[in-house]
């Protein structure tokens, strides 16, 4: 047997265990589990979709469909404020005071740098925000500031490395201040026209293809009785901003892996990139399921011994994740659908096992595949 047939022999073995570990979860309670593997010297992307598109099983998945990226989000702004520090309109060693004033709750020489590894220090909105809400808010970027004023400064910028929504929504408003446009015209305009993805959008208004997603569900945990509600018919995800309201696609996150990985100069950023300026969390820091290893806008895990490089991302209804190895050159990208319901803390009792689980059977799947003799 050729070594390109023993590479796609593994690669339907292990597309097959992955496929048996997505259908557990089915049986746990998700509704559905896609994921794409790329792998050097694999011509296609290993491929798995199973469960359906909606709670009610009008048709199965097909792995294709959008979803809520989350915190993957995160990656876009970043690449933003890369680009505009390569370019010289501003310098990660700035305080972003120079470029967004009155920002809330954190020192006022905070830098762009520590804004991208979260290490700022600010008030982080997500905590002044403790219960499902209903009826779903619409939230400006001085809703969300109010409410990391009421969290409050969190302690001397530089540090510590803090895992922070409030991080990415000030650095937002400063691509938006200095490019002189919305962020949704910065992301469409420098990465995700460059990039060909073409089925990735910021979730506002009447601009992404609703009809076209995967169903996330959630209930709200206070003041509601009814049924589960369907994420996708909500009006906008302005309860993220921009760390977390991009709505995407598997072969869309596949091309930003691309990206991370330094195979496409369409815009010009790489692995070094991004992994760079790293924040290592303190050895008492408080919760196994937030990163312990963060870059700009990128954070790490090891698995299989392995330093992996992207974002996870979890919002209601929808938890996914993107990585790549830069010594393998293996890439993924995952999303899974659920209800979720209660508090954040909830899911992290019930199925964040799960769904890490599962990112790190990816990892361990395409590595597999990759490093055969």
């Amino acid at each position: 047997m050729s070594r390109s047939e023993t590479i796609r022999a593994r690669a339907a073995y292990v597309a097959s265990r992955l496929e048996s570990a997505a259908r557990e979860l089915l049986r746990r309670g998700i509704y559905a589990v896609a994921a794409r593997l790329a792998v050097p010297g694999l011509d296609e992307p290993i491929r798995i979709a199973v469960g359906s598109v909606d709670s009610e099983g009008s048709a199965p998945l097909t792995g294709s469909e959008l979803y809520a990226v989350a915190s993957q989000s995160k990656m876009f702004t970043a690449a933003c404020v890369l680009m505009l520090a390569r370019e010289g309109a501003i310098s990660l060693d700035d305080p972003v005071s120079k470029y967004v004033p009155d920002v809330p709750a954190v020192d006022e020489d905070a830098t762009v740098a520590q804004f991208l590894n979260h290490t700022s220090g600010i008030g982080n909105f997500i905590h002044a925000m403790t219960v499902l809400p209903h009826p779903w808010p619409r939230m400006s970027y001085d809703d969300l500031m109010a409410l990391a004023r009421m969290h409050g400064r969190q302690f001397r910028a530089g540090e510590r490395l803090d895992y922070n929504n409030t991080d990415v929504v000030v650095l937002a408003r400063l691509c938006e201040r200095v490019g002189g446009v919305t962020l949704a015209k910065l992301l469409s305009r420098r990465i995700f026209e460059p990039l060909g993805m073409r089925d990735t959008f910021v979730a506002q208004g009447d601009d992404w293809p609703r009809s076209r997603m995967a169903r996330g569900y959630y209930m709200p945990s206070q003041g509601y009785e009814g049924p589960m509600i369907d994420v996708s018919t909500l009006a906008d995800y302005s309860i993220a901003s921009a760390a977390g309201n991009v709505v995407s696609s598997l072969p869309d996150m596949m091309r930003f892996a691309r990206c991370l990985l330094g195979e496409t100069s369409a815009i010009g950023l790489g692995t070094a990139d991004f992994a760079a300026g790293v924040a290592e969390a303190r050895v008492d820091a408080s919760s196994w399921f937030f990163p312990r290893t963060y870059g700009r806008g990128v954070e790490a895990w090891c698995w299989a011994g392995r330093r992996f490089w992207g974002h996870r991302g979890s919002f209601f209804g929808y938890h996914s994740g993107t990585f790549v190895d830069p010594q393998s050159g293996v890439s993924f990208s995952m999303f899974l659908t659920i209800c979720t319901a209660g508090t954040f803390l909830r899911f992290l009792d019930l199925q964040a096992h799960d769904y890490m689980a599962f990112l790190e059977s990816c990892a361990h799947a395409a590595l597999d595949v990759a490093e055969l003799p």
